[in-house]
């Protein structure tokens, strides 16, 4: 099975990328496994995302895509560290402010929730891996996809209220739309490295994070062919 390994920097798969002795063939691409790994650094954000994995894929034809990364949580009954599964995302910060009241494109009308590959204007992975043994230790988790990282009690109180998702990240949205307009298989794999609070980096463990992402998708890696 030809694997592809997506992440926004290289630091989130830093562990995997040496324990499988990956070796950069292009910019921004690493291979593994005689070809059937690959590890593609896409940059941060939706944009980036999405032009990159589109560029590459229609250069490379592959089985399945995992979305790797580290992320924010807004719900407390997630530890740090705890690696999630992501079943869903949405725009976080997509739409029209008035005043105090933030209105998103699907709401206004601008947009069908039914739209693509868009459901009640969310997006979950394509194809059925979600329900294979090695996932279900995984907490499924609800995302949204933002633009930029809350850090304020008033926005974060306030999209909290309007979108009860347990975590925040800036690439899965685009990883998912990309992989439904491809038709490929989908995951997307993110531990937590911080709460959704005002910024204090005292709080946050981004080791811990990657450490613990890094020995789930190499546990995964191991069980993927027999699937």
């Amino acid at each position: 099975m030809n694997i592809t390994i997506v992440a926004a920097t290289s630091l989130e798969i830093a562990p995997l990328l040496g324990q499988t002795q990956a070796k950069l063939i292009a910019k921004d691409l690493y291979s593994a496994n005689n070809d059937s790994l690959h590890f593609l650094v896409t940059g941060m954000g939706m944009m980036q995302t999405a032009a990159h994995l589109a560029l590459y894929a229609g250069k490379h034809d592959r089985d399945m895509y995992i979305d790797a990364g580290i992320a924010g949580a807004f719900n407390r009954n997630i530890a740090i560290g705890e690696v999630t599964q992501v079943i869903s995302e949405t725009y976080g910060d997509f739409g029209v402010e008035d005043g105090d009241e933030f209105a998103d494109f699907f709401e206004m009308g601008f947009i069908d929730q039914h739209q693509d590959a868009f459901e009640y204007g969310k997006i979950s992975p394509f194809g059925q891996l979600t329900d294979h043994p090695e996932l279900q230790l995984l907490r499924k988790v609800s995302s949204l996809t933002v633009n930029k990282v809350h850090g304020k009690d008033e926005t974060i109180a306030s999209i909290m209220s309007k979108y009860p998702a347990d975590i925040e990240n800036m690439e899965g949205l685009a990883f998912f739309y990309v992989t439904h307009q491809i038709q490929k298989p989908s995951l997307e794999i993110r531990s937590i490295s911080n709460y959704v609070e005002r910024r204090n980096k005292d709080n946050w463990d981004i080791q811990l994070a990657v450490k613990n992402l890094n020995e789930a998708l190499s546990i995964f890696l191991g069980k993927i062919n027999e699937w």
